[in-house]
């Protein structure tokens, strides 16, 4: 029976504990209502959640009424988040953002129950296509490995777990058609335009045709030995070879032994790094081979990335996350309205009379002659091209190269803030005012300005 073979499962992979509460996720589809009905019936308790995306209309309403029936038929705690997926996403990486939002909302729904499990429903036949599409993909051994019956879901102590990966689709089909489970076919699974569907409906076939019904399954078992070889052999390998070049207080890798690595471990290596330290960053081969010609540039030399930065110091490649914030990285600044900005807040005060020292509180304090500011002053990141006459000179000079001259490290420059006035800079923030708007000797008031940096945060433990 196919109770008995999930239960099986579940005690050999160590999935569950006997009748724990468990979120499920449930579309309305046959893998997942037979996954729940299954938990259900061995003595778990789940907490259904659900999610409606809203891509096919009357569709998917009548999935998320199939579940709040069967839901409230067994008296299952039930939630639902309700998505205008499209409009998210402009009709682009649909699938990728659907399984990114769908995740998301199991693990708050979780958290919020205090729940440490989440069932999901993928089978043998889904772990063949999976391995199939990373062998299209260049994935290399990883990609191979297919689905883990049980991984973490984010950094809490939340388990995504797969209690139906031993069981082909037929065979969830075959038991729901026997005990009466209701379920709902999502057409769009049969759209060419999504590659899963091309493996599932088109190679997976061919290949039964010529090779045997069993096809899947043996893809299915090629994919485990692969992972138990994986964490015999390769993941030990990987562990001793990621301390020999990771200085991970730093976020970076040590030049030195990184270049003695065979070309395939720096890969590798280089992969590590962008899944630890820069998460969601692209893991393809493009960004894999920018990142070790890092290896032979120049110091400062760096790759840019949407989620953060590597750049090349002078013994050590660096990560650094883009830092996100509440406050926003631009603003008007006024007299005694504090401006809050990602990483500080800018003070602007009118002083009666000048200060006897200029230099007081430097660098994160400027004076500057009242009687040349208009207000408000704009506040925002420096840019590429961005000029001023610092304190002292005749000439104009490149932001850019003001903060080389001041060996303001790499990784920090992005994070430098410039106030203007109509186009001109007045000062940049923490390094250098302008010589127009300096302090002179019939100065009679002062705008003192000082920017306060937020403490940093405290490492984890």
């Amino acid at each position: 029976m196919l109770p008995e073979r999930v239960r099986r499962f579940i005690e050999t992979e160590a999935l569950l504990q006997p009748g724990q509460r468990v979120v499920v996720g449930v579309s309305g589809g046959v893998d997942s209502m037979v996954l729940l009905e299954v938990l259900r019936r061995l003595g778990y308790r789940p907490v259904v959640v659900h999610v409606n995306y809203r891509l096919r209309g009357a569709d998917s309403d009548a999935d998320e009424a199939l579940v709040r029936r069967f839901c409230r038929w067994h008296r299952l705690p039930l939630r639902v988040a309700r998505i205008d997926l499209k409009a998210r996403t402009g009709g682009r990486a649909i699938q990728a953002t659907a399984r990114q939002v769908r995740y998301a909302f199991f693990r708050r729904v979780a958290l919020r129950e205090g729940i440490e499990v989440v069932a999901v429903a993928h089978q043998r036949d889904d772990q063949a296509e999976t391995l199939l599409l990373n062998l299209m993909r260049g994935s290399g051994l990883e990609g191979l490995l297919g689905m883990r019956p049980k991984r973490r879901l984010g950094r809490e102590n939340v388990w995504l777990v797969r209690p139906l990966l031993p069981v082909s689709r037929a065979e969830i089909e075959a038991w729901a058609r026997a005990e009466g489970i209701p379920w709902r076919e999502d057409v769009s699974n049969a759209s060419l335009h999504y590659r899963r569907a091309v493996i599932r409906h088109e190679v997976l076939p061919l290949l039964a045709r010529h090779f045997g019904s069993g096809v899947a399954a043996r893809l299915a078992h090629t994919a485990g030995l692969l992972r138990a070889y994986y964490e015999a052999t390769f993941r030990p390998e990987l562990r001793r070879r990621w301390q020999e070049v990771a200085d991970e207080s730093d976020r970076a890798l040590r030049l030195e032994p990184l270049r003695t690595q065979p070309p395939v471990w720096q890969q590798r290596l280089i992969l590590e790094a962008l899944r630890r330290w820069l998460p969601g960053a692209p893991q393809r081969r493009r960004v894999v081979a920018q990142a070790l010609r890092l290896l032979q540039a120049q110091p400062g030399r760096r790759l840019e990335l949407p989620q953060g930065i590597i750049w090349r110091d002078r013994e050590l490649l660096r990560f650094r996350p883009r830092l996100r914030s509440v406050w926003p990285d631009e603003g008007l600044l006024e007299p005694d309205r504090p401006l809050p900005l990602a990483g500080g807040t800018l003070i602007a005060t009118l002083l009666d009379a000048v200060p006897e020292r200029l230099d007081e509180g430097a660098p994160l304090v400027a004076y500057v002659d009242a009687d040349r500011i208009r207000w408000p002053l704009r506040v925002r990141r420096w840019r590429p091209g961005d000029r001023m006459q610092p304190l002292g000179m005749r000439g104009h000079r490149k932001i850019s190269d003001l903060l080389t001259d001041l060996k303001v490290p790499v990784d920090q420059r992005d994070r430098c803030y410039v106030v203007s006035q109509d186009g001109e800079i007045v000062w940049l923030v923490g390094y250098r005012l302008a010589e127009p708007f300096r302090v002179r000797p019939e100065t009679r008031r002062v705008v003192k300005l000082c920017w306060k940096p937020d403490p940093p945060l405290p490492e984890k433990a």
